[in-house]
């Protein structure tokens, strides 16, 4: 079952041209990401609990139609692929069925008191593993 967030495209988003600002989506995909951590079971406050940070190492956007005011607009995501201190986050963002965006962001898990890389620790590693029928 993919990950999915909803997002209603709001004014302050918008470039001159009136659709949404092409640095928006990253915002987009930060904000599913948070709501994907939630239908896992998870929150930011296990960030703070692990004491670790996720940190974006890599995002990439492909923008194949505009978004304009008032839009709802559906992300659906999974996790791609999770490595030992990394996970690569997978991106759709449709209207209507129609897609609008599609990307990923690549994170690293790194310690919050010396911000050098570490394994991805529980309960991350267990919500992100791949998950069988």
């Amino acid at each position: 079952m993919p990950l999915t967030a909803r997002i209603r495209v709001r004014t302050y988003e918008l470039d001159s041209f009136g659709h949404v600002n092409n640095a928006v989506y990253l915002q987009y995909f930060e904000e599913a990401r948070s709501e994907y951590l939630l239908q896992l079971g998870l929150s930011f406050d296990d960030f703070a609990r692990t004491q670790t940070l996720f940190v974006i190492t890599e995002a990439r956007v492909r923008y194949v139609s505009s978004a304009r005011y008032g839009d709802e607009l559906l992300i659906t995501g999974e996790i791609e692929s999770a490595g030992p201190a990394t996970a690569l986050f997978t991106y759709k963002v449709t209207r209507n069925g129609t897609l609008i965006a599609e990307g990923e962001t690549r994170g690293a898990f790194l310690s919050a008191t010396t911000g050098r890389p570490i394994r991805t620790p529980e309960p991350f590693k267990s919500a992100f593993a791949p998950k069988t029928s």
